[in-house]
């Protein structure tokens, strides 16, 4: 049960605690920096139970742009809506900066999750090795 949560910023280490334990797990250990995480206008967000990090999702911003990178949920917590509430979470920061577009490299397995969610495959399946395979997927917003 979470009695105590909420979503808030936090730090990019924080962040790479997830992203290598549900990521980058059986990678080497540099794979969990992204490009683009230590740029002004990325910024990362974390669902915290109690004082634990349980979700994280990283917003890279580009003029209009904004890309989703590194969204994770502990696998103790997945299936609770917490990516859900991130991703509103970041959507409704993203709507206030007048953000147009949004896209991600969604794993194949989270394209379902990411539909529900109003965004949209565009173009092919392909790989990112040795992550996996991928779909770009977009949502846009009225300016």
């Amino acid at each position: 049960h979470l009695d105590f949560q909420v979503i808030k910023r936090s730090s990019r280490e924080e962040n790479y605690l997830l992203r290598r334990e549900i990521l980058r797990k059986n990678l080497p250990q540099e794979s969990h920096e992204f490009n683009g995480d230590f740029d002004d206008q990325t910024f990362h967000l974390g669902y915290f139970v109690e004082d634990r990090i349980v979700g994280i999702i990283t917003v890279l911003q580009n003029g209009q742009i904004a890309q989703i990178r590194g969204m994770a949920v502990s696998e103790d917590y997945q299936g609770k809506g917490i990516g859900k509430k991130l991703v509103e979470k970041v959507e409704e920061i993203l709507s206030e900066a007048q953000i147009h577009k949004i896209w991600m490299n969604a794993r194949e397995t989270a394209a379902e999750f990411y539909e529900k969610l109003g965004y949209k495959i565009e173009g092919e399946l392909f790989n990112i090795k040795p992550i996996g395979f991928h779909y770009v997927m977009t949502k846009y917003f009225n300016s």
